[in-house]
This record gives C-alpha cells, structure tokens and sequence, in this order.
C-alpha cells in the first residue's frame, strides 16, 4: 500500500503548486508532482490503475492548463 503514500504526496504537492503565488513554485510543484504520481503509478497494483492513472492526468492537466491561459 506504499503507492498510496507517494500518490497522496504527489497530489498535495500539486495542490500546493496551485495555491503557491509564484510561477517558479507552481511550475517546481507541478514537476515534483508528477514525479511522485509517476512514482506512485509504478507502485500501484494492476486492478487500481485505471481509476489511479485517470486520478494523476486531472491532476497535472489543471496545472498545464493554467499555464497556458497566463499569455
């Protein structure tokens, strides 16, 4: 169940990277994000990683898209 630990990390640093002022803190949030959902998703069991994978590419898509808006 370790993949549960370095998914919640993973998500609570993205939510974090969201609130965060600065554009270098969102942008390092998103990266250090991804690489613990990344991590998390080699963890997770084969019956859960649909529903964890679909969970991770809302995560970092919010991020992406919000960057893209700031031109």
């Amino acid at each position: 169940m370790s993949f549960i630990i370095f998914l919640g990390l993973g998500c609570g640093i993205i939510t974090w990277g969201l609130k965060a002022e600065e554009e270098v803190a969102q942008l390092s949030a998103a990266v250090i994000g991804a690489i613990f959902l990344v991590w998390g998703l080699c963890l997770t069991p084969q019956k859960f990683l649909l529903a964890t994978e679909i969970l991770t590419i809302i995560a970092v898509f919010r991020i992406c898209v919000r960057c893209c808006e700031c031109d």
